[in-house]
């Protein structure tokens, strides 16, 4: 079939979704061509199982996923993880340094769909909506368990000006997900490392593997891909990672994509 042989990844928000969170028919109705034909079709998200799917509900994704950042990589058709990498202990001492010295910074430690508020901040609430596990407080049990990822949040100018100052105690393994959002995630773990060896599980030359993202988090995956393209609503740093240029997310970026593979 004509796609056989092919592995398109996708980040989620501002990609493969429009501004406001949604996936457009036009994208939909690529994926369901796409896969019919032959390709495999999966996500590559800072988000965790449960809240991923609520996105993809309706979508085929028929190969592995990336979840946090690439901490994560999940079958959503048999509910299962596959691999999981998570942060060492040394690196944990980080945010206590942080929080003490800073504590008007947002600090969320995450394990799978579990979140753990270290430190509340102006976005806190959102969890209330968006997180589909467990919310709690941090707690001496939640210090001693893995966890697969940890967000330092602020406003976007507060980031920029901390993000520096992180990465003096901690700075193995760490992208901006978001202009509020700087993710922290475990050693030798990242979108573009998930790509590779989910290409490897699905037996797919990466020649063919094909990506698509928007933000620095991306920027790994792009790389690692054996044709890449940025949406055009992405930063110049995204845009100069990647081979071509697509259309902004609100425009169908995925379906033309996939209409413009050879």
């Amino acid at each position: 079939m004509k796609f056989d042989g092919y592995l398109l990844v996708t980040d989620m928000d501002n990609t493969l979704m429009d501004r406001h969170g949604a996936v457009s028919e036009g994208n939909r109705r690529a994926i369901e061509y796409f896969t019919e034909n032959g390709g495999l079709f999966t996500v590559a998200t800072g988000r965790g199982a449960e809240i991923a799917r609520d996105k993809i509900e309706g979508l085929t994704v028929n190969a592995p996923a990336i979840l946090q950042n690439g901490a994560i990589i999940y079958d959503f058709n048999t509910d299962s993880i596959l691999r999981e990498w998570h942060i060492s202990d040394e690196r944990k001492d980080a945010i206590k340094i942080m929080h003490e010295k800073y504590p008007f910074l947002g600090f969320e430690v995450c394990y799978r769909d579990d979140v753990y508020v270290y430190s509340k901040c102006h976005l806190t609430d959102r969890l209330k909506k968006r997180v589909k596990g467990k919310v709690s407080k941090m707690t001496d049990e939640a210090w001693a368990m893995p966890w697969t990822k940890l967000l330092m949040i602020s406003t976007k100018d507060v980031l920029t000006e901390y993000i520096p100052v992180y990465r003096q105690y901690d700075n193995v393994n760490t992208a901006r997900s978001g202009d509020e959002f700087f993710d922290i995630i475990p050693d030798g773990a990242s979108k573009g490392k998930a790509l590779g060896i989910i290409a490897e599980m699905c037996g797919i030359d990466r020649s063919k593997t094909i990506a698509a993202g928007d933000y620095q988090n991306d920027i790994d995956l792009l790389r690692a891909a054996g044709v890449s393209y940025a949406v055009e609503n992405a930063g110049d740093e995204v845009k100069a990672a990647a081979d071509h240029i697509a259309p902004p997310c609100d425009e169908d970026a995925v379906a033309w994509i996939i209409n413009n593979i050879k």
